[in-house]
């Protein structure tokens, strides 16, 4: 069984070439960047890990402060967004009134394995990595934008609005908790689905 890591690229910035070629071969040229955003970083925000199986970039996972969204998410029903540190809502506001899509953070995006290896439960490890990642920089929730139906679910994640990409395409928006629980109780959750993490 070959061996799978999961690193950030500050760890081994001789593979941010790597990401950024599977990057722009299996999601698009501007998700490309990200590596070398992340390499250039000097805020806590974005983020970004590969993973490497058989010594080959396989996966990647970022974490972002916005996501390409605007507008009124409709339907909240997600936790009130005041949790986040990095987050600062009206005065007039309450949490979950007149939730904004550039009012979240942070955001998953994107979440890409190879196509030749999905199907492996990688970019489940992906997820679980990132959820822990965001909750030691201080975040309870995190969110992602997708289309994509059931796969997010499985893991936990949970639909809470609907609201639109800056360029006008709808998106469903979904929430998970962050991870601030031990390695094992991680992957128990990621094999259950549960969603009661705190």
């Amino acid at each position: 069984m070959a061996v799978t890591t999961i690193h950030a690229p500050q760890e081994f910035p001789n593979r941010a070439n790597e990401c950024r070629e599977l990057l722009a071969k299996h999601f698009n040229e501007l998700t490309s960047k990200h590596p070398a955003e992340v390499l250039t970083t000097e805020t806590p925000l974005p983020q970004g890990y590969f993973m490497l199986k058989n010594n080959k970039v396989i996966g990647w996972a970022g974490l972002h402060e916005k996501e390409a969204v605007s507008g009124k998410v409709y339907g909240w029903a997600g936790s009130p967004i005041s949790c986040s540190p990095m987050q600062t809502l009206p005065k007039d506001a309450s949490p979950n009134s007149d939730v904004m899509g550039e009012n979240l953070t942070p955001w998953i995006t994107p979440l890409l394995v190879h196509p030749d290896e999905r199907g492996n439960n990688y970019g489940k490890l992906l997820l679980e990595h990132v959820c822990t990642e965001a909750g030691k920089l201080g975040f309870k929730y995190v969110y992602l934008a997708t289309g994509e139906i059931g796969y997010y679910e499985k893991y936990g994640f949970r639909e809470v609005g609907l609201t639109t990409f800056t360029w006008g395409r709808p998106t469903k928006i979904y929430e998970h908790s962050t991870i601030l629980r031990s390695t094992q109780d991680r992957r128990k959750h990621f094999q259950t689905g549960e969603n009661q993490w705190s």
